[in-house]
């Protein structure tokens, strides 16, 4: 059985199930999801289980399920620093060793705990269609989603994706500039017509007050977001262009996006971490700026 933990938003839940749904196909063994993660209470940045709106195939792995040292609670700082420790000790081949990809992951099935970020699509490479089937919506959008839609669908549409939230002020991330965002934009206008920019964000009134480009612009609102956020990312998948921050949330709108000759800008700095090796999360067709 293949076992992948959930934590952090729907981006990084995407890649953690990409990797565990592709190992247990390539194994022939079930698969199911720890969203143990969800249970405890955080008092910076609550997250949630949210590949429940997807067409995902959804087994959650009971207690019993998940090795011992998987199930001391992290609320607790004495045990999560425990846990920490106890985890150099006892290897576990599922441990996500570094940021890029790590291919001994792949022949470390049929029986395995995964816990990491995962944030490659070499993990799930030969899988495409599969997890492209699995990330297609459960439910059918609301009407005001499947208008925007079609009109998303029928333009030269440029996405432009902000990430704000708790991106402001952590030094672990780092929020784009305004000027990337206009040198994107003119990168893209050189050899492609843009009809119209789409702008999506976590914090879409700071959008409306501080960008402004000089295309149709509409400043899509919460009300497009769907339950989850889920239905920001079906609209995003249906541009042809794209200009995304350092964010898997819009990593994977880009990367569902069908039409063929899409173009996706994305930064060249993904962490103010310099010696976090991303070469391997950027697909070689998208454009680094």
């Amino acid at each position: 059985m293949i076992i992948t933990k959930l934590h952090g938003g729907m981006g990084n839940q995407m890649f953690q199930y990409a990797l565990g749904r592709a190992l247990s196909l390539r194994c022939k063994v079930s698969f199911k999801l720890d969203i143990g993660t969800y249970k405890i209470k955080n008092p910076s940045v609550q997250r949630h289980y949210d590949l429940d709106v997807f067409n995902i195939v959804e087994e959650i792995a009971q207690e019993k399920e998940i090795p011992p040292l998987y199930r001391i609670g992290e609320q607790n700082p004495f045990l999560s620093k425990s846990k920490k420790l106890l985890k150099k000790i006892f290897k576990n081949k599922g441990n996500e060793k570094f940021f890029h990809f790590d291919s001994r992951v792949l022949s470390s099935g049929p029986d395995v705990y995964l816990d990491g970020y995962w944030q490659s699509p070499k993990y799930f490479e030969g899988y495409e269609d599969v997890i492209r089937k699995d990330f297609t919506l459960k439910n059918t959008p609301t009407q005001n989603i499947q208008n925007l839609a079609k009109e998303i669908s029928e333009a030269r549409a440029l996405c432009i994706h902000v990430r704000r939230g708790d991106y402001v002020g952590n030094p672990d991330h780092e929020v784009v500039t305004k000027g990337y965002y206009n040198q994107c934009i003119g990168e893209i206008s050189k050899t492609k017509s843009i009809s119209k920019i789409y702008v999506f964000s976590d914090d879409i009134d700071w959008c409306r007050n501080n960008l402004s480009f000089s295309f149709p612009t509409m400043f899509v609102e919460n009300e497009y977001a769907g339950t989850k956020g889920e239905g920001h990312m079906f609209l995003m998948s249906l541009c042809k262009y794209f200009v995304i921050p350092n964010s898997t949330f819009s990593w994977w709108a880009a990367w569902l996006c069908s039409y063929k000759d899409k173009i996706v800008i994305c930064p060249q700095k993904w962490f103010p971490d310099e010696s976090i090796d991303t070469s391997n999360l950027i697909p070689k067709e998208w454009i680094r700026i």
